[in-house]
């Protein structure tokens, strides 16, 4: 049996790039900028903790966070790949100005944290799922965890 060393699959946009520099001008804020930069529109984003998202309503829950939230600040905490599959281990930290999810600003920052499992196809991300802390980030604003 004769066997063969495979070279390693090469993207013309390396994937984990592609991933950290949406986190990258995520933070920045031009949100509708950075999903049509980065966000593929036939995104199929998998459903975890009974939350379904579509594309459209993905970018509107993020455009109220920053609504509601000044001083972003998003950290890439761990980042690994395989293939076109990219997973991240991030911190976002911010000051609430007003009010999100129903919980009345008083003022305070809170750090959410999440994982988030990504697909990139042609440069953009086409797949995503992700597992966010947001009852832990809502208590540490004032509200019911």
């Amino acid at each position: 049996m004769v066997g063969f060393k495979s070279e390693p699959r090469r993207y013309a946009v390396d994937p984990k790039t592609v991933v950290r520099n949406f986190w990258t001008d995520y933070e920045k804020g031009d949100l509708e900028s950075t999903w049509d930069q980065y966000i593929a529109a036939d995104l199929t984003i998998h459903p975890s903790s009974g939350f379904e998202f579509t594309r459209q309503s993905w970018l509107e829950a993020e455009q109220a966070l920053f609504a509601a939230f000044t001083d972003v600040h998003v950290e890439v905490l761990d980042q690994v790949a395989e293939g076109d599959k990219v997973a991240t281990r991030w911190a976002l930290t911010a000051r609430q100005t007003g009010e999100f999810f129903g919980v009345p600003s008083a003022g305070r920052s809170g750090r959410l944290t999440g994982t988030t499992v990504d697909v990139v196809r042609d440069g953009k991300i086409a797949e995503h799922w992700g597992e966010v802390g947001v009852p832990h980030f809502l208590h540490q604003l004032g509200g019911a965890a």
